[in-house]
């Protein structure tokens, strides 16, 4: 398991763990499948990168929380800009997407990030 499905997994138990009345979802395409299936999953998914987790809570402010997860930072330059990197720029559209349609979705760099960002999403009345 490589370190960004560990916080992944993480997450995902936080949530049920102190959001257990929340649904949410995890996207599948990082997870080994056979030819298949692979085949069978991507037929069936957006053409945008999907992120990682959807939070399905709608507050005042927001439709739902959706969150890129990375294992660590190393996603940004020290000036916090993203690195030139095409798949984390591919991402970075899709959220940017995200937000104009009123969602929240960000890119969550570790499990205390992630969860952070979580608690503070569900606070919002």
């Amino acid at each position: 398991m490589n370190k960004e499905e560990l916080v992944h997994k993480a997450v995902c138990r936080y949530i049920k763990m102190q959001y257990s009345g929340v649904v949410f979802t995890s996207d599948a395409s990082g997870i080994r499948v056979s030819m298949g299936l692979a085949k069978k999953l991507k037929a069936m998914r957006s053409a945008h990168k999907i992120p990682d987790l959807i939070i399905l809570e709608a507050n005042s402010k927001y439709h739902g929380l959706i969150i890129e997860i990375k294992h660590d930072r190393s996603i940004y330059k020290k000036d916090g800009t993203l690195k030139k990197n095409e798949h984390v720029e591919a991402q970075a559209k899709t959220l940017r997407q995200l937000e104009l349609k009123g969602y929240c979705a960000r890119f969550g760099c570790g499990f205390d990030e992630c969860v952070a960002l979580i608690d503070w999403y569900m606070k919002i009345k």
